[in-house]
C-alpha cells in the first residue's frame, strides 16, 4: 500500500510537472515576442531621441540666427530715424535719361501684360470674338517682347542684374 501511495504521488507530481512545463513553454513564446517588441521599441525610442536632439540643435541655431537678424533690423530702424527723409523727386525720377527711359519701358511692359490678361478675361466671358482676341494679342505680345528685350538691354548697359 505504501508503494502504491508513493507511485500515485509520483504520478500526480509528474502530471503537475508536465502541466507546469506546458504552461511555461506556452508563456515563453509570448514573453519572447514581448521581449522582441520591447527591444524594437527601445531601438525606435533611441532613434527618435537622436532625431529630436538634432532637431533641438537646429532649432536653437535658427533661433539664434533669427534673434541676431532681429537685433540687426532694430539697429537699422534706429539708425534710419536719424536720416533725413529723401526728396520725393529722387524716388520717382531717375537721375539719368536712360534711367527715365527704363522706368517708362518697365511701366509700358507691365501695362501690356495687364492688357493681354484683360483681353483673355474678355474672351472667357464672351465679350470679344476669339479671332479679334488672337489678332490683338499677337500685336500686343510682339510689342511686349520688344519692350522686354529693350528693358534687358538697358539693364545690362546700366550694370543691373537680370
Amino acid at each position: 500500500e505504501k508503494d502504491h501511495l508513493l507511485h500515485q504521488l509520483a504520478q500526480t507530481l509528474h502530471t503537475h510537472r508536465q502541466k507546469s512545463r506546458a504552461q511555461n513553454a506556452a508563456s515563453l513564446q509570448g514573453l519572447h515576442a514581448q521581449r522582441v517588441a520591447m527591444h524594437h521599441a527601445a531601438t525606435t525610442l533611441q532613434s527618435e531621441s537622436a532625431q529630436l536632439t538634432q532637431l533641438t540643435a537646429l532649432l536653437t541655431s535658427n533661433t539664434s540666427i533669427l534673434q541676431d537678424s532681429l537685433r540687426q533690423a532694430d539697429a537699422v530702424i534706429e539708425g534710419s530715424a536719424n536720416h533725413p527723409e529723401p526728396d520725393i523727386d529722387e524716388l520717382l525720377v531717375a537721375p539719368t535719361v536712360v534711367g527715365n527711359q527704363l522706368y517708362e519701358l518697365v511701366a509700358e511692359e507691365r501695362a501690356l501684360a495687364d492688357a493681354i490678361f484683360v483681353l483673355g478675361r474678355a474672351v472667357e466671358r464672351g465679350r470679344i470674338a476669339p479671332q479679334a482676341f488672337a489678332r490683338v494679342t499677337r500685336g500686343l505680345a510682339r510689342e511686349w517682347y520688344l519692350k522686354k528685350a529693350l528693358v534687358r538691354k538697358i539693364g545690362r548697359g546700366m550694370g543691373l542684374a537680370e
